[in-house]
């Protein structure tokens, strides 16, 4: 087995890789695109792909991560992305075993090694000194997924009754919706404003990314065509109105099977309209029409997120739970230091 650079010439291959063999949660996280729009944000990012007698049987997207006093440590957001024919228990032993002995050999400067591998259980006993699953997680551990491959009035009529009586609602309320382009100057402004909204009605917590992290974003992820190459990532943006009014705009991605609700915002004077309700329906039906089988409605937690989980998982969708991280120490002593460290950071708040 043989970890080796990946070529920029290897992106078609790459994301061809990651679309086949990942499950509809989380994919974009290890697309090529995703990786150079992390790269423009100024992060140090690398591409490895693992070889067994020549044949890929998997892929990572691996980021460097800084920490104070000039420490840092390796992250693979959802990775690394294994073939499903190489999933087997001895062979997930066998690819973290090689991952670890390669980190240790390739960058012995890092404090650890952090894995996330897409998978719903690890049904081997990697928990030793060599490996460690911390308490907490970097991303969700769960996710609210909706099927599409299903005709329209059976999607529907699988969600609670409450989130079909505000479709029902926001249409009677004059609520229309349309797919934007987000990069114009308008589409962006009224974005902006509307984010302002929502820090102010969440009594000043802000929950967005800064101005170069969408200005990198919209640089580096291609806005999506009509009918979209699912081997590509690709931004689309749908615009909710209330009697031709703006009134909310959500951001999804789409890859693979799978449209990924990413980022949502709303004005509070249209939220009685049930807007944001009926966006997701029609972010839902806009993905069915495109072909995509799943709709990713985001990360659910019912101690992080109570009410915003309340909302999601009024959809009646499938429950996505991986395993979540994995590290690898390189520095013991100091890595339990850090880790002390996450600890009495997460009860403080």
């Amino acid at each position: 087995m043989e970890i080796i650079k990946a070529q920029t010439t290897d992106q078609l291959k790459w994301n061809n890789f990651v679309r086949d063999n990942y499950p509809p949660v989380g994919a974009f996280m290890q697309t090529w695109e995703w990786g150079e729009f992390k790269k423009n944000l100024g992060i140090k990012v690398e591409r490895y792909v693992i070889k067994n007698k020549g044949e890929m049987i998997a892929l990572f997207t691996l980021v460097e991560q800084k920490l104070p006093l000039k420490f840092t440590y390796g992250y693979l957001p959802r990775g690394p992305v294994i073939h499903k024919s190489h999933q087997s228990a001895t062979e997930l032993a066998s690819i973290l075993k090689n991952i670890r002995a390669w980190v240790i050999k390739s960058y012995p400067h890092f404090l650890f090694l952090r894995l996330e591998p897409p998978i719903m259980t690890l049904k081997i006993d990697v928990w030793q000194k060599d490996f460690y699953k911390p308490s907490y997680y970097v991303q969700p551990r769960y996710n609210e997924i909706i099927r599409l491959d299903k005709e329209e009035g059976e999607i529907l009529a699988g969600f609670h009754p409450n989130t079909r009586s505000n479709i029902k609602r926001a249409e009677k309320r004059a609520v229309t919706s349309r797919v934007v382009d987000f990069t114009t100057d308008k589409i962006h402004d009224d974005f902006c404003l509307m984010t302002n909204d929502i820090v102010e009605r969440n009594h000043g917590q802000h929950i967005y990314p800064g101005k170069d992290y969408f200005v990198n974003f919209l640089k580096t992820i291609p806005k999506a065509g009509d009918q979209n190459d699912k081997s590509e990532l690709s931004l689309i943006t749908l615009y909710g109105y209330c009697h031709g009014e703006p009134a909310a705009i959500y951001l999804a991605l789409l890859f693979g099977d799978t449209m990924t609700y990413l980022y949502g915002a709303s004005l509070t004077t249209y939220l009685n309209s049930k807007v944001t309700t009926y966006l997701h329906w029609q972010a839902m039906r806009e993905a069915k029409r495109r072909g995509h089988k799943y709709y990713d409605l985001g990360a659910v937690d019912e101690k992080l997120w109570p009410t915003l989980t309340q909302f999601k998982r009024q959809f009646k969708g499938q429950e996505f739970t991986y395993v979540g991280n994995i590290d690898i120490p390189l520095n013991p002593y100091l890595y339990q230091i850090y880790n002390l460290a996450q600890w009495f950071k997460r009860i403080r708040y």
